[in-house]
């Protein structure tokens, strides 16, 4: 049999005093372990539900009472005391914006309910500033752009100017003048700007433009009528289809000439406004042969009285006078003794009147 190591042997003996040194008559002698348990202190039991934290509510007419005190919360202990600043202080920020108080507004009574002053629409009145000084209207009126011309009527303005250098051609061939060259030179250049004009005089006022597939009919107040003219197949079909196949070209012309139909109706306005007293007799021979009862002819005579203007321009106001004076010497004239309107007729006339003026023909 072997031998064990020297060092074998010693071990083994050391660990057996030591195991004869614990264990003394069969019981153990050796201090017990702490228990780890009881040294480790358990955590506090979490609710299944932890109660919510109270939520502060802002009102947007807050009252200047104080509000009622809040009870403590069951883990107020536990919140950080930061957060608990920090959440008073949000809390009056809140109050301080839902009520507007700014440290800058009015002071409310005490008790009195506070208004916010983002709810408020009219704000505080503020002072009447003075109109400009007649200083600042001058230079403004001195350094403002003048006004545009009005829009003329290139065609009678060309034609115009054409005639007058027609007959200074003539006066100057005759006395032999040496301006015969010049002016023979502006009369070509005049007559070809006339012949490019788009709208030419079509007599009566009127005004015509032709072009390759429609042709234009300018009345003398303005307005305008468009014919189509030289469709072929296609075009056909696509107005049976109800599309215009020259709307853009059509388009294109109103634009070009609108200025100019705008004058061509300026221009008729004012020739009916100076024969306003014509117009009038021709409304009233309508009249007197529609109407036949008295009766009836004085209420058409009343309506075209009421009709005539009594605002607007100086030509309006012109042409307006001068009708009303000749409705009123026709009443004057045809409405007499018997026929004539009895008080009671003008007052019920003048009632529903729509002009300032009061009806009174015989005053």
């Amino acid at each position: 049999m072997r031998r064990l190591p020297a060092a074998i042997l010693v071990s083994v003996a050391g660990h057996a005093i030591a195991l004869g040194w614990v264990v003394c008559d069969g019981d153990v002698l050796a201090v017990p372990l702490r228990d780890r348990t009881a040294a480790i202190a358990p955590p506090p039991a979490q609710p299944v539900n932890p109660p919510p934290e109270p939520i502060a509510i802002v009102l947007l007419e807050a009252r200047d009472e104080p509000p009622p005190a809040q009870p403590p919360a069951a883990d107020a202990s536990a919140r950080p005391a930061n957060a608990t600043r920090a959440s008073a202080a949000d809390r009056r920020r809140n109050a301080a914006i839902s009520t507007g108080a700014t440290g800058a507004g009015p002071e409310q009574p005490q008790g009195a309910p506070g208004r916010s002053r983002w709810m408020t629409m009219r704000g505080a009145e503020r002072p009447k500033l003075g109109g400009p000084s007649g200083g600042f209207l001058e230079h403004f009126l001195e350094n403002s752009k003048p006004l545009a011309p009005p829009p003329d009527i290139p065609a009678e303005r060309v034609g115009d100017e054409l005639a007058e250098a027609r007959r200074q051609l003539r006066h100057a061939e005759a006395i032999g003048s040496s301006r015969v060259g010049e002016l023979r030179e502006r009369v070509v250049a005049l007559a070809a700007e006339r012949e490019a004009e788009e709208l030419k005089p079509a007599g009566g006022g009127t005004y015509r433009s032709e072009h390759e597939t429609f042709t234009a009919k300018v009345d003398a107040d303005g307005r305008v009528h468009l014919e189509d003219r030289n469709l072929d197949i296609q075009d056909r079909m696509m107005q049976w289809m109800g599309a215009d196949p020259y709307a853009r070209a059509k388009l294109a012309f109103l634009d070009r000439t609108r200025d100019q139909r705008a004058a061509v109706g300026e221009r008729h306005r004012r020739v009916q406004l100076a024969h306003s007293a014509q117009l009038m007799q021709r409304n009233i021979d309508r009249l007197w042969a529609s109407a036949t009862t008295v009766a009836a002819r004085k209420a058409g005579l009343f309506e075209l009285w009421d009709d005539c203007a009594e605002t607007g321009s100086d030509e309006l106001l012109a042409g307006s006078a001068a009708a009303r004076a000749f409705v009123i010497g026709i009443i004057r004239a045809r409405l007499r003794g018997s026929d004539a309107y009895t008080a009671d007729e003008l007052a019920q006339l003048n009632a529903r009147r729509r002009s300032k003026a009061v009806f009174a023909p015989y005053e």
